[in-house]
């Protein structure tokens, strides 16, 4: 989809149009379920999270400044709801289903920031920049965490 096509679909989204939201939510899903899967490790909680990012997300979609703020506003989103499920995860309120892939398991292993940010580069091959903008991390933290993950990566 080209930058004109987007916006327009962009603008349908915003007055409503649940088809063109659809399409807009095609284009980032794939993104959003992995940096979810991995960083929180459990398929349930994983879709949970994007599901309720989607809804929010339709119904915030109209407030939205420019027509190109939506992937940005979806990733926003979704990293905050990680983070609250994590933090649940932490307190006891909900448990953590582990086991499944051998990524899976490498992800499963590094420490919840640095799985976060390794999630979003790999799985949904954001930038540091974008992964920043989405975390409210600095760009030297984002960079930092990835340099960590990855050379745990390479040591197994």
């Amino acid at each position: 989809m080209d930058k004109r096509e987007y916006k327009e679909i962009s603008a349908l989204a915003a007055n409503g149009d649940t088809k063109a939201f659809a399409h807009l939510y095609e284009t980032i899903y794939r993104e959003m379920y992995y940096t979810a899967f991995y960083t929180l490790a459990n398929d349930a909680d994983a879709v949970d999270v994007v599901m309720r990012t989607v809804k929010d997300g339709f119904s915030s979609v109209g407030k939205l400044r420019t027509e190109e703020a939506f992937r940005t506003f979806m990733m926003k989103s979704l990293c905050a709801r990680i983070k609250a499920r994590l933090k649940e995860y932490r307190s006891g309120g909900v448990s953590a289903e582990y086991g499944g892939s051998d990524i899976k398991r490498e992800f499963d292993r590094l420490p919840e920031g640095e799985r976060m940010v390794a999630a979003m580069y790999v799985a949904g091959r954001f930038i540091p920049s974008e992964i920043a903008a989405f975390t409210g991390m600095s760009a030297g933290a984002v960079k930092k965490r990835l340099k960590s993950a990855m050379e745990q990566f390479e040591l197994d």
